[in-house]
């Protein structure tokens, strides 16, 4: 099951985390380590609790707790946040303090400008360029194996919105048209990446742009 915390979300199945809507990458250790925090959030865990859980019967540094701290407030951004979800207790241990937001929920930003709604899933996209892909350093994370590691480029502005294919084995498509150079999308319409079916949605989409999309033909089913 997902986890949403503000804008990181978390889950423990499949051992991934996703902050701002990009999958933040973090070594074994460190991913045990915030999951033990986010199991007994709110509250904290002493440093001796965490070594025995992490380092079983193993002598470890001194620095090896604080490492793996700092690994996880690298890969998640945490010292944007006021205040940030990993509280330090000086003298005791750590804590992961926030709220779950949905426990359902799909990466998210904070304030997204667009989305990309499919039938099990919402990403949410940022203004300027975003990577959609199944793998890789600031990627969108898109999890299917028809999906190419980097697969498609969609550059987001005030104004206007592009799809564009990055050479993918099973190609994009936007409103069932295979697209190669950068396409025009607009809220409403409908992309393809390889096997997967979304629609693009804009957080604050103008009226017009409503209007032409619903003067579009039939679309694909979900």
């Amino acid at each position: 099951m997902r986890l949403q915390f503000d804008d990181l979300t978390f889950d423990a199945e499949t051992r991934q985390v996703w902050a701002r809507g990009k999958e933040a990458r973090l070594s074994p250790k460190a991913f045990d380590l915030l999951a033990l925090l986010v199991e007994r959030r709110p509250g904290a865990v002493s440093k001796a609790d965490i070594r025995e859980h992490l380092w079983p019967g193993t002598f470890v540094s001194e620095s090896s707790l604080p490492s793996l701290v700092s690994e996880i407030r690298d890969a998640i951004a945490d010292h944007r946040r006021k205040p940030g979800l990993l509280r330090t207790l000086h003298g005791f241990g750590y804590a992961f303090q926030a709220e779950r937001a949905d426990a359902q929920g799909a990466p998210a930003t904070a304030d997204p400008h667009a989305w990309l709604v499919g039938a099990t899933t919402k990403i949410a996209l940022d203004v300027g360029e975003n990577i959609v892909g199944r793998e890789g350093e600031g990627i969108v994370a898109v999890k299917s194996t028809t999906v190419s590691r980097r697969h498609a480029r969609i550059e987001i502005d005030a104004t206007r919105a592009t799809v564009e294919d990055l050479g993918s084995k099973n190609g994009t498509y936007v409103n069932d048209q295979l697209v190669s150079g950068a396409t025009p999308v607009a809220d409403g319409d409908q992309v393809r990446l390889g096997s997967l079916l979304f629609t693009f949605r804009l957080s604050q989409p103008s009226q017009s742009t409503e209007t032409q999309s619903s003067r579009r033909g039939t679309r694909l089913r979900p």
